[in-house]
């Protein structure tokens, strides 16, 4: 099993356990169905993970491509643009750690064009910033997963205390405080599987 293999069913894995979670989250501030995509991006990433060819970038597109086909929401194709993005930056040139920052910052880049979103306004790039930032500071892989996972979630943790642009909860505004978002749970999630 390689490791983009690994790390891929440790995080679907990750998303089928915590589905309730961010089903109930989401259905304090959302439409309650992130439980329900969780579940469908965990679908795509086994169906692709069976198809690794062993070439990051085409590898990176597949799972992408496979999430999209499976979680056609909101959320699973931003999730899906997060895999397309990286795909394009990275490089068999590159260390593993190299490749995982580049990786991160271009997901970030296009899930926040492709939702209009930016830092602060409680999304899940309130959780992926900080877990990119944790990164870029780290000298290893390992270290660096494990920093991002501890800022991914204070990132999520943070969220409780935004006002909501987007979504149901841009609709219910301040009914929407003191919750944290569901989607920078999911990111937190995320890199806590993969540390």
């Amino acid at each position: 099993m390689s490791e983009l293999s690994t790390a891929l069913e440790k995080v679907a894995v990750a998303l089928e356990l915590n589905s309730k979670k961010f089903e109930d989250l989401d259905a304090a501030a959302g439409d309650a169905d992130l439980g329900i995509t969780a579940r469908k991006i965990a679908e795509g990433i086994r169906v692709a993970n069976d198809l690794l060819t062993g070439d990051l970038k085409s590898d990176l597109m597949l799972v992408g491509k496979e999430i999209s086909k499976f979680a056609s929401s909101t959320f699973g194709t931003l999730f899906a643009t997060g895999f397309i993005r990286a795909s394009a930056v990275v490089s068999s040139d590159d260390d593993a750690l190299t490749n995982t920052r580049k990786s991160f910052q271009a997901a970030f880049d296009g899930i926040s064009a492709r939702g209009k979103a930016a830092l602060g306004e409680r999304t899940l790039l309130d959780a992926l910033h900080p877990a990119i930032e944790a990164l870029n500071s780290a000298k290893d892989l390992k270290s660096g997963l494990s920093h991002a996972a501890i800022a991914a979630r204070s990132g999520a943790t943070a969220t409780a205390n935004m006002m909501p642009k987007h979504g149901r909860a841009g609709w219910i505004g301040e009914r929407a405080k003191g919750i944290e978002d569901a989607g920078a749970n999911v990111v937190a999630v995320v890199f806590e599987a993969l540390k």
